[in-house]
């Protein structure tokens, strides 16, 4: 009899732990999903607001100082003849699959930001964005080519680089070898390099935590990050390299993150475009 009643004081504990246990680490799990999806509705909030005000920005006369804005030369569906040039200027439709591009003439490499501010400034008679009203104008202009393929480059097989003849680069092909340069090189005071936490640009692992591949990722640049903001591709590259470092972030379009930022892309090439997704 002693011993059925401890059998079965046994088991009553036995189920009791489990309800206990059970309930802490189910209440948890409900937690942490929660958590994820209210950062995920936090995120597509900020992005729609940050859509909003780059439609703003498209559709300003204030960018320029002729009463012109990016909407009066390019439509969204079916572009805008333009008396003054002669012809139709084509919509932004599929125009940020494109970006980065390398530039054999001067030997730059120009981004998707870069190349609306050269239209503000010549087209619009306007000065240069920069920060987040960039980012802001950026981003819309990315969404418009949401579905679209990244064109990028082929950056495979691995350029091997070499000081001598790649350190100021000629031609698309060195210029890839110096992206891919910076990539595998650390930059920073942690001595970590991209390819520290993402190894050949796929997932790895960064502080005994997952990371996510860099191939295919930039379909969804820019983006929300609550420690920037609207963010672009070389805003995120200040963040992973010097996270908790100070005095090492780079100016954005800095040579470093130009070439940096085309290698990056052409790892998605042909992945596409989701911004806000």
């Amino acid at each position: 009899m002693k011993r059925f009643s401890l059998i079965v004081s046994g088991i009553f504990l036995v189920i009791l732990s489990l309800y206990f246990f059970g309930s802490y680490f189910f209440n948890n799990k409900i937690a942490y999903a929660k958590g994820k999806l209210n950062k995920k509705m936090i995120a597509e909030k900020k992005i729609r607001a940050g859509l909003k005000l780059g439609k703003a920005e498209f559709y300003s006369t204030r960018l320029g100082t002729n009463a012109l804005s990016c909407a009066k030369c390019h439509v969204y569906s079916i572009g805008t003849y333009i008396p003054k040039v002669g012809k139709v200027v084509r919509s932004l439709a599929g125009v940020a699959a494109a970006f980065p591009i390398f530039n054999p003439k001067t030997h730059q490499v120009i981004t998707l930001g870069e190349r609306l501010n050269m239209c503000i400034r010549g087209a619009l008679k306007g000065k240069p964005l920069s920060g987040q009203k960039l980012n802001y104008l950026t981003l819309y202009v990315t969404f418009l080519s949401n579905g679209y393929k990244i064109k990028g480059y082929n950056a495979n097989p691995a350029p091997v680089y070499s000081k001598a003849s790649d350190a100021h680069p000629k031609t698309l092909s060195q210029a890839l070898t110096l992206g891919k340069h910076y990539y595998d090189t650390p930059l920073g005071a942690s001595d970590f390099s991209c390819d520290s936490c993402h190894p050949g640009g796929g997932a790895g692992v960064l502080g005994g935590k997952p990371t996510k591949p860099v191939i295919g990722h930039a379909v969804y640049y820019p983006t929300y990050k609550k420690w920037g903001k609207i963010i672009t591709m070389q805003d995120q590259f200040n963040h992973c390299i010097y996270t908790g470092e100070t005095g090492f972030k780079k100016k954005i379009g800095s040579k470093t993150w130009r070439y940096l930022d085309l290698y990056v892309y052409s790892l998605s090439k042909g992945y596409k475009i989701s911004v806000g997704k």
